[in-house]
């Protein structure tokens, strides 16, 4: 099963820092959806999708079409 590509943003961050770029990352989401990490984190792992207003919001954030975030 091919990853979507809001999950292969995430798995291309580092690792290792002084915090963890992944977590900082999901809480940018968070912060800019207006949901917790846990909800960044179930997007991540495809155990829920945003809806079209916080879809809208990645989208306009990580510079890439809403329709290809999540397939």
């Amino acid at each position: 099963m091919e990853k979507s590509k809001f999950r292969q943003i995430y798995d291309s961050l580092p690792t290792r820092a002084a915090k963890a770029p992944k977590t900082v990352w999901v809480e940018r989401m968070a912060e800019i959806c207006m949901v917790s990490e846990k909800t960044v984190r179930c997007w991540v792992y495809g155990t829920q999708k945003p809806d079209a207003i916080k879809l809208s919001i990645l989208s306009k954030e990580l510079g890439i079409p809403a329709s290809e975030l999540f397939v």
